[in-house]
């Protein structure tokens, strides 16, 4: 059923990259991993989306268990906009990297490019083996909560999250400053173990996406909530055929679209004018 999907991906939408990887047990051919990207996914990213990717996985409910991966981009809109889609067995260091090394494949190494991740050492690992010149953004929420199970206090209510929402290295610096002094051990615990970029004062200029978390790749997992107990070709298929009416809605939008600058962004240089 898996290389039907493929074969009806191949067909359907030319160009479009897909891969199913598989094991040999007992003489017999055995699945493993799956990663797909419709093409037009692909081309919409690298032409018309900024280089930026948020990744993350979710667990499969259904009687065969395992990890769906996303990597997730933003459109013009700000709207959600899905790049690739991948089935693991488990989050290890072995499966990221294959998933990044597909992804690689598929859309190249662009100028700029950003990802944003958990906290999860296999995901991280896959990107920093597969794209170590790309800037690497680690999610505000879940280094907070890393952190509560270590370290609790007022100083840290008050200045984790506000040093993360820094726009500027002075303000950053003076966030910081205030917990060093009060718990330099937290501090420290924080430069060892989290080490990837967390605040936007350290961010790269190319990707112009200023989340402090992932929640864009949480966005698609509630989005596919619905599906995640089915069998993975009827899994994988719903997701395609989701993928597809959201392009048709958003292609209705933009066929309304008047310029070549959208709407709400012509209504915030309105509002920025007046204030």
């Amino acid at each position: 059923n898996l290389f039907r999907f493929k074969a009806q991906i191949e067909e359907s939408c030319p160009g479009s990259f897909v891969v199913i990887d598989h094991q040999i047990i007992n003489n017999k051919a055995r699945f493993d991993k799956l990663f797909f990207a419709l093409k037009p996914c692909v081309d919409g990213f690298l032409k018309g989306c900024r280089p930026y990717l948020a990744v993350d996985s979710t667990f499969l409910t259904g009687r065969f268990r395992g990890q769906l991966c996303i990597a997730c981009a933003v459109d013009g809109h700000n709207w959600m906009y899905p790049v690739a889609v991948g089935v693991i067995d488990s989050e290890t260091n072995d499966n990221w990297k294959w998933f990044m090394e597909r992804l690689n494949e598929a859309i190249g190494s662009p100028d700029g490019l950003t990802f944003c991740t958990d906290c999860g050492q296999a995901v991280m690992h896959g990107v920093s083996e597969v794209f170590p010149e790309a800037e690497h953004r680690e999610c505000m929420w879940h280094l907070v909560q890393n952190f509560k199970k270590r370290f609790s206090g007022k100083v840290f209510e008050e200045h984790l999250w506000a040093a993360s929402y820094s726009w500027s290295a002075y303000w950053f610096d003076k966030h910081y400053d205030a917990m060093v002094q009060a718990k330099p051990e937290a501090m420290k615990y924080l430069n060892d173990i989290h080490k990837k970029v967390w605040t936007r004062s350290q961010y790269g200029t190319s990707a112009k996406v200023d989340y402090v978390t992932n929640n864009l790749a949480e966005s698609f997992n509630n989005w596919v909530k619905g599906e995640k107990a089915k069998h993975l070709d009827d899994l994988l298929d719903s997701i395609r055929q989701k993928i597809l009416i959201k392009w048709n809605q958003r292609k209705r939008v933009a066929q309304k679209f008047e310029g070549s600058i959208l709407p709400h962004i012509q209504q915030k240089i309105r509002d920025d004018s007046y204030n």
